[in-house]
């Protein structure tokens, strides 16, 4: 027999999630935590209605997606229409490039969403653990926030977007020399990251540092 448990399980309507999104949406990050590799899945709640369910977003990583309504209720808006979506509702979004966002119209909503490529294995994606690292920024424990991107990255160690959100928690957390060092590294991997660099206030503790990349 392997050592794999035979099933594994949380409560969405109890786990604790992790405030994204300027803290207006809930996510609970259900693929992590069940070690789901086969597709993308993960909720997300609003306490109350009116709270954001579902980000307003196109799928620019070019995956098709299905939202469950779990409790709740959902207006889940997508490109020109407005769906109201009830508890157990799916409402299945294949074309990708079709923006979407979603608002709880009762309090204690939760909406399951499922992502997957057609034409390719599923394998996650670089804003997870940025996402992971969002609380901790948001009150301003920027070396936490650095050791949660360090530790959760994991493949996406290199990834340029990694890199640079790195470095700026890096910078304020006033470690500038590995800080020049990862934006470096972002700027030389996606060179369109250099405007934003130029202009990020969260960067400016290096801008007088020798090795600025910028010049």
């Amino acid at each position: 027999m392997s050592g794999t448990p035979a099933y594994r399980m949380l409560s969405l309507g109890a786990e604790p999630g992790v405030a994204i999104d300027g803290g207006v949406l809930d996510w609970v990050p259900v693929r992590r935590r069940l070690g789901v590799e086969a597709f993308g899945v993960n909720a997300y709640r609003a306490a109350r209605a009116g709270d954001q369910v579902v980000e307003d977003h196109i799928e620019s990583p070019g995956q098709e997606e299905l939202y469950v309504v779990l409790a709740g209720r959902m207006a889940l808006t997508a490109g020109d229409e407005e769906v109201d979506c009830g508890p157990g509702a799916a409402v299945f979004l294949p074309d990708p490039a079709v923006r979407r966002s979603g608002k709880a119209t009762e309090d204690g909503t939760i909406v399951l969403a499922v992502g997957g490529w057609t034409d390719r294995p599923y394998h996650s994606l670089p804003w997870e653990p940025i996402y992971l690292a969002t609380e901790a920024t948001a009150r301003g424990d920027w070396a936490a926030a650095a050791s949660i991107l360090e530790h959760e990255a994991g493949e996406h160690r290199e990834n340029p977007f990694v890199r640079y959100r790195l470095a700026a928690c890096l910078a304020q957390a006033g470690d500038l020399d590995a800080a020049l060092r990862e934006l470096s590294a972002a700027l030389e991997a996606n060179a369109a990251l250099r405007d934003r660099a130029a202009s990020d206030e969260l960067l400016a503790p290096l801008r007088e540092r020798e090795g600025w990349p910028l010049g």
